[in-house]
């Protein structure tokens, strides 16, 4: 219940998880996380190789390869962005989908929820994820 001490929680807002990780980090997540090959393969028949192009009035663009992201509406976006984040909590002791909390009481908890975002920008960085700073 109401312990009168204070809790400091830090919301966390990635820039478009899906459109910026690439395909084979993605896979290799996929691939550590035990998933049976041939679902990697189908999975990596999906994503790998694709192309995009746009019209603009008459003019049509040429074709130009995507080397990440996850097709707008597909069934397979919810399951390969669990797949990117599910190792971002490895190294913190503060725990929930995407946000930071801990109970501050000392001045160590304040920096151990420091050491939190560290760990997040270290992992962000080593995903190619960008957290966003407003």
């Amino acid at each position: 219940m109401d312990e009168g001490v204070g809790i400091d929680a830090i919301v966390i807002d990635s820039s478009k998880a899906l459109d910026v990780v690439p395909h084979d980090r993605r896979l290799t997540k996929l691939a550590v996380s035990g998933v049976d090959r041939r679902v990697i393969v189908w999975v990596r028949e999906i994503l790998v190789g694709r192309t995009q192009r746009v019209r603009v009035g008459g003019q049509l663009s040429n074709d130009v390869k995507i080397n990440s992201g996850v097709p707008q509406g597909s069934v397979l976006r919810p399951l390969l962005l669990l797949v990117v984040v599910s190792d971002i909590w490895r190294n913190m002791d503060s725990n929930d989908n995407f946000i930071i909390y801990r109970k501050i009481t000392h001045k160590i908890d304040i920096e151990n929820l420091q050491k939190d975002l560290d760990n997040l920008v270290e992992w962000a960085v080593g995903n190619g994820m960008k957290i966003n700073g407003r």
